[in-house]
């Protein structure tokens, strides 16, 4: 009954089986590259997450001992809570302040050399 359907298939000049073959194993390939960025890009977000999920639960440790040393009236010991989101230990920074440098002068002139020196460098 379908042995018509076969003639109806246009003759390629010079297509081998191998032709398609190829292009098929580099789809599978390209389609296997992308599979495997979007696990390890999943993967990378799923160990951002539970990083930040145990930092929080660290945080929340933290804040409970701290309840319960002021519960019990125990002096707080600021020595454990000495991390960089502490609003009480960035008080305590002092701030550098970075020395200032006087620009270059010519000898004998009050202005800045910036335009004799862009004019050197341009021309």
């Amino acid at each position: 009954t379908h042995c018509g359907d076969l003639w109806n298939l246009k003759y390629l000049h010079r297509f081998k089986w191998s032709h398609l073959t190829e292009k098929v194993a580099y789809e599978r390939r390209v389609r296997e590259q992308k599979l495997r960025v979007e696990m390890m890009q999943a993967r990378r977000e799923n160990v951002a997450y539970t990083q930040l999920v145990e930092t929080g639960k660290k945080l929340d440790k933290i804040e409970q001992r701290k309840r319960k040393q002021a519960d019990k009236g125990e002096p707080r010991n600021d020595k454990t809570t000495d991390f960089p989101g502490n609003s009480s230990n960035n008080n305590n920074n002092k701030r550098r302040k970075p020395r200032q440098t006087t620009p270059l002068q010519e000898k004998g002139s009050t202005k800045s050399t910036k335009p004799a020196l862009l004019g050197s460098l341009v021309a």
